[in-house]
């Protein structure tokens, strides 16, 4: 058996064994979560905080950038007095 058939073997077995158990562990802690939370429960604040996150990370500095400009305007005398 050569290396890569070896590799890839292995990647198979890989999947074929890990799939399934994650799936289970997925499912069993979804439902463990359910039960914590009680009936009705709220999820949305880990999405509403992702999403500011994600705001963060695209956006760093926008009032930052708009207060550049502005500066930069009235350098060059477009917006200044």
């Amino acid at each position: 058996m050569e290396p890569m058939e070896f590799c890839v073997l292995a990647g198979l077995i890989l999947v074929v064994i890990a799939t399934p158990w994650m799936m289970v562990v997925f499912l069993r802690d979804m439902f463990r979560h359910n039960s914590r939370t009680g009936s009705g429960g709220g999820g949305g604040g880990g999405i509403i905080g992702a999403m500011l996150e994600m705001d963060r990370i695209v956006n760093p500095a926008g009032q930052h950038v708009q207060e550049a400009k502005e500066v930069k305007q009235e350098e060059e005398g477009i917006g200044g007095e």
